[in-house]
């Protein structure tokens, strides 16, 4: 299998096939994309394998690079509506020193709360590149079009701060502490000059898009998975 081959593996098991989605979320041009597992088969630059590395944190690296070993670094596997972590992919079990921050109040800032260690910390399994999680309140990111992608009320979001903000993964969900509190949203360009758009994955019941004003966000973070607890 061909770097190429393996890209267009990516593009078919983790997005759908959907080659637009790939290149927003790695944040490559659809052109390239399309130039790397099109006709042309071009050789993918050492930029655009690096961007796809960081960007998807469960892609294996020498898998992306070499063909050797498997595409993620944990296993998934689908049952029904779920996604099943294979427990021997990942230290389960001894993960006391993991424990991360977990935002509870709404703030202006997700750094000086966490700086701050005011803020009671949790473990939350077999994710572990992020910085902080948070709960969700609300439906307006229940996306009724595609469940796996939801995030429901009252799920905790798992979260990772995202400092360069000359360089935003546009089409990707995020937190955002402003000063009117904590929201999130997928974050798309404005029209407006100095904004962005933030858009609510459940519309069609009511949530309507919005332009925020960049002044008004202290933190970025991007939403790098969601969790939930069931109590029987």
């Amino acid at each position: 299998m061909t770097i190429n081959q393996r890209i267009q593996k990516i593009i078919d098991e983790l997005f759908s096939g959907n080659k637009r989605a790939f290149s927003f979320a790695v944040g490559i041009s659809p052109t390239v994309t399309e130039n790397i597992v099109g006709k042309r088969q071009s050789n993918p630059s050492f930029d655009v394998t690096s961007k796809i590395a960081y960007s998807i944190d469960n892609i294996n690296s020498e898998w992306l690079l070499t063909g050797i070993g498997e595409m993620l670094k944990s296993r998934i596997f689908q049952n029904g509506d779920s996604l099943l972590v294979s427990e021997g992919q990942f230290p389960y079990g001894n993960m006391l020193d993991m424990a991360k921050p977990h935002i509870e109040s709404e703030s202006d800032s997700f750094s000086k709360i966490i700086e701050s260690q005011e803020c009671k910390r949790i473990i939350i399994p077999f994710i572990e590149n992020y910085d902080f999680s948070l709960r969700q309140y609300g439906d307006s990111m229940v996306n009724p079009g595609n469940p796996l992608k939801s995030i429901n009320d009252q799920d905790i979001v798992v979260c990772r701060l995202w400092r360069n903000t000359s360089y935003i993964r546009w089409g990707e969900v995020y937190a955002l502490a402003t000063s009117q509190g904590n929201t999130i949203k997928k974050i798309i360009p404005s029209e407006k000059n100095g904004y962005v758009r933030c858009v609510s994955l459940n519309e069609r019941a009511g949530y309507a898009s919005y332009d925020l004003p960049t002044k008004e966000i202290s933190d970025w973070a991007i939403v790098v998975g969601v969790t939930y607890v069931r109590i029987w």
